[in-house]
């Protein structure tokens, strides 16, 4: 990546805000970590089983993780785990675009929010070599989100890894030297959206290592209802990593730490412990947790609208109806809307125009749609490549050329200078024939947002004038030729 590639990904990620941060599901439920800080028995390999119900078979079956780390560095403990999720955190912010992440120690510093001191490098230095030596073998235990199965498979965390000490030693943002290749397997699941929102500046103001595993497994939870209830050594042994030496009392009062701090610094709603702690037969126990309801400000929601409602005026744009596109982006993760999106305005540049309904069935299942090589290569040029959409009308197999953001503008003006050259009523009526004279689905759209109003209904309406306009321009200057559209 360019010095210029990287400037304007860190100004992208100014401005998106640095709370917000990614996490891999996997990793979440499955983590390859101890909650301590080192291991004191000297382990090199631990091995977790339980059962899982799997609904493709029809029943429950057994599943096994083995976590092996290198003789030299041992397993991955819990600073580690910070290492890791922040260089997930770089890879997001280059959009998950390539296997290969390049930093400099300084940076992922910041990113971890670590002193800039020489035991703080030395300890960067010795995570990253520890999860370069981690092997996972994986029998029904990591899930591959792109073929939805359970996977068998043996893998790494890092391919490969370059460090440079001077890094350290300029203590500076210069040119990032340092890189790490990820692990095809892990990378494809990051490449497939099989990750999660990580509010990363409360994750960084955790203290507690359990506060911190809980906060991002409960998170996880919570997006299917408001209440979780585990089995409290489950729990405690296969989700935070807590010694399987401990017994319940010890359990209860290592996991009250993190529940605490949640519940001082996140949503977790404070409960007694007769609450918290459910007995559910003679030495089995239950915890419960639950989200307080945290009611959103003003400003959150009209984010979050303002976002739903630009995601839905881009898949409108390529012909897919106003419902199907604001269900599409309810269900569906931003980050694989936005990459198929690009997917699909690649291929109209090519030449190979695809319809809506491949657009639909690729971010419905994206598993199915591997983009190709040029792909990559080409968002890294093109940031916005023109676009050539195929037109909806089935019998006229005609291309509409979307034009570039200069076109767009030019477009635009000539618009706008024609708009304010009409009266109240002059507009009115031009209106009603550019909403007569539109496709059925750009009228659909106009005709349903109108009373709700808002950025989609405003693109929608930007949309018919303009085409109105052209298409009466185009008339007057052929005249004696029929229009089409």
């Amino acid at each position: 990546m360019s010095s210029q590639d990287a400037a304007c990904l860190n100004q992208r990620t100014r401005e998106r805000g640095a709370h917000e941060g990614r996490d891999e599901m996997n990793l979440i439920e499955l983590p390859l970590s101890s909650i301590a800080d080192r291991y004191l028995d000297g382990r090199k390999t631990v091995v977790f089983t339980d059962e899982i119900f799997d609904r493709d078979l029809g029943q429950r079956v057994k599943r096994e993780l083995a976590i092996s780390g290198s003789d030299r560095y041992g397993l991955p403990t819990a600073r580690d785990e910070d290492v890791l999720l922040a260089c997930v955190q770089l890879a997001s912010r280059q959009d998950f675009r390539s296997r290969e992440v390049r930093f400099t120690r300084y940076e992922l510093l910041k990113v971890l929010r670590w002193p800039d001191e020489g035991k703080s490098y030395q300890r960067l230095a010795t995570a990253l070599r520890r999860w370069k030596g981690v092997t996972i073998y994986s029998n029904r235990a990591f899930y591959d989100h792109a073929h939805k199965s359970w996977v068998n498979r043996d893998f790494g965390v890092l391919d490969n890894l370059y460090i440079y000490e001077r890094e350290a030693a300029i203590g500076s943002t210069g040119q990032a030297s340092s890189w790490l290749l990820w692990n095809e397997v892990l990378f494809a699941s990051f490449q497939a959206g099989y990750l999660k929102r990580l509010d990363w500046d409360l994750y960084c103001r955790l203290t507690s290592p359990v506060a911190k595993r809980l906060y991002r497994l409960l998170d996880k939870r919570f997006f299917y209802g408001d209440e979780v209830v585990f089995d409290l050594h489950q729990l405690a042994h296969r989700k935070i990593r807590l010694s399987d030496r401990y017994n319940t009392a010890q359990i209860k009062r290592a996991l009250l730490v993190g529940i605490r701090e949640l519940e001082v610094l996140w949503d977790l709603r404070p409960l007694p412990a007769e609450r918290r702690y459910v007995k559910q037969g003679r030495g089995h126990w239950g915890v419960v947790f639950q989200r307080r309801r945290v009611r959103p400000t003003k400003a959150t929601l009209a984010r979050q609208e303002s976002q739903a409602a630009d995601l839905t005026v881009e898949l409108t744009r390529r012909e897919i109806g106003p419902a199907m596109a604001a269900e599409l982006v309810e269900k569906h993760s931003e980050v694989i809307i936005h990459k198929m999106v690009a997917l699909f305005d690649w291929y109209s540049t090519r030449g190979q125009t695809k319809g809506p309904g491949f657009l639909v069935d690729s971010i419905r299942n994206p598993e199915k749609y591997r983009p190709p090589r040029e792909f990559a290569d080409n968002q890294q040029r093109d940031k916005r490549p023109d676009r050539v959409i195929k037109s909806s009308n089935r019998r006229s197999p005609t291309t509409v050329t979307v034009p570039s953001d200069a076109m767009e503008q030019s477009r635009d003006k000539a618009f706008q200078a024609f708009w304010q050259g009409l009266g109240p009523d002059r507009r009115v009526e031009f209106e009603t024939a550019a909403v007569h004279g539109s496709s059925p689905l750009k009228r659909d759209g106009y005709l349903r947002l109108k009373s709700v109003g808002g950025p989609a209904f405003r693109e929608y309406r930007q949309v018919i004038l303009r085409d109105h306009f052209e298409r009466s321009q185009n008339t007057k200057a052929r005249p004696g030729m029929s229009r089409c559209g």
